[in-house]
C-alpha cells in the first residue's frame, strides 16, 4: 500500500448515514465478524500443519452471507491480524529461551526455529526432542496471551467491495463510500463531509476504508498516502524516561508534560464514581453512555497529549535517534482501571506514534531494556532502590549527586543504548548482576570503596565475598 516514499495516515470523516442505512452497516459488522471468526478457526488448524497463514487460501467453502470478495476481503484481515498476533508470540518465545539455563547449542537451534516459523513444519531437519520443546514453549506462549477472538473486528475495507467518491451532485456532502451489502447488487451509499486537517495535508486518499458502530453511530476512517517531509537532524541522540509526574523526561533535562498527572487523577475519580452508581445499580459499564463518553474523552486526551508532548522534543532536539525504555504505564496513585487504560492505550499511541517519526522523518528509534534504569545512579553507576526517594527526587547514596529522577532514569536508558551485555530480553535478576558486578569491578583496588553503604545493600549480598576476598595469586591481588 505505501512506497518508500509514502506514509499512510488514518482520518476521521464525519458520516451522516440515516438509519435505514446504518441498519445495513450493521447488518454487514455482524456477518463480518461472524465470518471472521470461522476463517481464524479455519486458518488455526493450517498453521498447526504448516506454521503459516496463506491470504490465497479458499473461503468458498467458509459459510457465510457475505460475498466472495467481502470474504477475500476478511480473510486478508484475519491473516494481518493473526501474524501480528503470532509476531508477538515469538517475541516471547525468545524471551523464554534467552533466560532458560538450557545448552548454548539447543538455544540456538530453537533461535533459528522461532525465526523461521517452523514450529510446526515437518521440513524443518532437528532432533525431535528440540521440535517438541520448540512446540510446547509456543503452545504454552498461546495459553498465556488469548488469541484474537474476531468478536469486535472493524470493517478494514478495500476498493473491491467500498469505493470512496466524490460528490459532484450537491454541496451538503463532500464525499460518498459507495460500500456492498448482504444484498447482491444493491449497494448502499454512506455520505461523508471532509476532514479539514486530513485534507490539507500533501498526497492523496488511498482506496482503502475503516468503518466500525459506536452505538449506532457509523464511524468512518479514511487512508491517506503522506508524503516524507524534509527532516535535517540537530541532535545525534536523546532519550526519553516515561512516567506520569511529568509524563517525559529528556536526558537533556526537559521535563514535558507537568500537569499530566492532575488531569488523570481527576478522570480517574470521575470514572471510578461512575463505576461504583453503575455497580450499585447493577449496569454493565459498556451499556453506559456516560461511561463509554468518560472512556473515549480519556482515549483523545491521551492520544493527543502523546503526540503534542513527542511533537514537542522533536521540535527542541531535532534528534537523527531517540532510544526508549520498553514501554510500561502504571501508577499507585490511580484505580486499577485507569491503570490497565494508560497501559493499553498509552503504550500504543506512544508505539504509532514514534514509528511515524520513523517513517516520516527518518529518526532512528532504539528501545532498551528499562531494569533498574529509575535506581541507578547516572553519575557512578551505583544501584541502590533508596537512592530514589520518590518521582522526582534522585539522591545517589554513595557520590551524593542529586537529580530530577525522571531525568536520572533518561540518562540511563540514553547509556544504556551502549551497554552490549545488557541485552532487551534480559530478566531483571540478569540485569542487577550485570550491573553490581560492573560496580564492583570500578571500585577494585579503591580502599575508600564505600563499603557499609554497600554492606547494607541487598542487591550485593551475593558478591561482597569476593570483592572483599579477592582470588590471590603470587603476591598480587586479583
Amino acid at each position: 500500500m505505501k512506497t518508500n516514499q509514502e506514509i499512510i495516515g488514518t482520518y476521521f470523516y464525519p458520516c451522516y448515514a440515516n438509519k435505514g442505512k446504518a441498519d445495513k452497516v450493521i447488518q454487514i459488522i455482524t456477518e463480518y465478524r461472524k465470518t471472521a471468526q470461522r476463517i481464524a478457526k479455519y486458518l488455526w488448524s493450517e498453521f498447526f500443519k504448516t506454521g503459516k497463514f496463506s491470504k490465497y487460501k479458499d473461503v468458498k467453502s467458509i459459510r457465510s452471507n457475505l460475498s466472495e470478495r467481502y470474504k477475500q476481503t476478511c480473510l486478508w484481515q484475519v491473516i494481518s491480524t493473526l501474524n501480528s498476533f503470532v509476531s508477538n508470540i515469538q517475541e516471547k518465545f525468545k524471551e523464554i529461551v534467552y533466560n532458560s539455563t538450557l545448552p548454548e547449542e539447543i538455544k540456538k537451534t530453537l533461535f533459528i526455529i522461532n525465526k523461521n516459523k517452523a514450529w510446526f513444519s515437518k521440513d524443518f531437519e532437528c532432533s525431535s526432542k528440540i521440535k517438541k520443546l520448540a512446540r510446547k514453549i509456543f503452545k504454552h506462549n498461546l495459553k498465556q496471551y488469548n488469541k484474537p477472538s474476531f468478536k469486535n473486528i472493524n470493517l478494514h475495507l478495500d476498493s473491491k467491495v467500498a469505493v470512496v467518491e466524490h460528490n459532484k451532485q450537491s454541496k451538503t456532502f463532500d464525499r460518498w463510500i459507495k460500500l456492498s451489502t448482504l444484498e447482491k447488487g444493491k449497494p448502499i451509499y454512506l455520505p461523508i463531509k471532509n476532514n479539514r486537517y486530513a485534507e490539507n495535508l500533501e498526497g492523496e486518499l488511498a482506496n482503502f476504508c475503516q468503518i466500525s458502530v459506536d452505538n449506532n453511530n457509523i464511524i468512518v476512517k479514511l487512508m491517506k498516502k503522506l508524503k516524507k517531509r524534509k527532516y535535517l537532524p540537530e541532535t545525534d541522540t536523546i532519550s526519553i524516561d516515561l512516567g506520569l509526574n511529568p509524563l517525559f523526561a529528556a536526558s537533556k533535562g526537559n521535563l514535558i508534560g507537568r500537569n499530566f498527572m492532575s488531569f488523570l487523577k481527576r478522570i480517574d475519580e470521575k470514572i471510578t464514581k461512575r463505576m461504583a452508581h453503575l455497580q450499585k445499580i447493577g449496569i454493565k459499564p459498556k451499556q453506559d453512555n456516560k461511561y463509554r463518553e468518560l472512556v473515549r474523552k480519556f482515549r483523545e486526551f491521551l492520544k493527543n497529549e502523546i503526540n503534542r508532548y513527542i511533537n514537542r522534543l522533536v521540535e527542541i532536539y531535532k534528534p537523527a535517534t531517540i532510544v526508549i525504555e520498553k514501554l510500561d504505564f502504571r501508577n499507585p496513585e490511580l484505580s486499577k482501571r485507569i491503570n490497565r487504560l494508560i497501559s493499553n492505550f498509552g503504550k500504543r499511541y506512544i508505539k504509532d506514534k514514534l514509528n511515524r517519526l520513523q517513517e516520516i522523518y527518518g529518526i532512528k528509534i532504539i528501545q532498551v531494556n528499562p531494569a533498574y534504569t529509575s535506581q541507578v545512579c547516572s553519575s557512578c553507576g551505583y544501584v541502590d532502590k533508596k537512592n530514589r526517594k520518590d518521582t522526582n527526587t534522585f539522591e545517589c547514596k554513595v557520590c551524593g549527586a542529586k537529580i530530577n529522577a525522571q531525568v536520572n532514569g533518561a540518562k540511563n536508558i540514553l547509556a544504556r543504548r551502549s551497554c552490549e551485555d545488557i541485552k532487551l530480553h534480559h530478566s531483571k535478576k540478569q540485569v542487577l548482576r550485570i550491573l553490581v558486578k560492573r560496580y564492583l569491578e570500578r571500585q577494585k583496588g579503591c580502599y575508600s570503596a564505600p563499603l557499609e553503604v554497600i554492606k547494607s545493600n541487598p542487591y550485593f549480598k551475593d558478591y561482597l565475598d569476593d570483592f572483599l576476598n579477592p582470588a590471590v595469586v603470587g603476591n598480587k591481588r586479583l
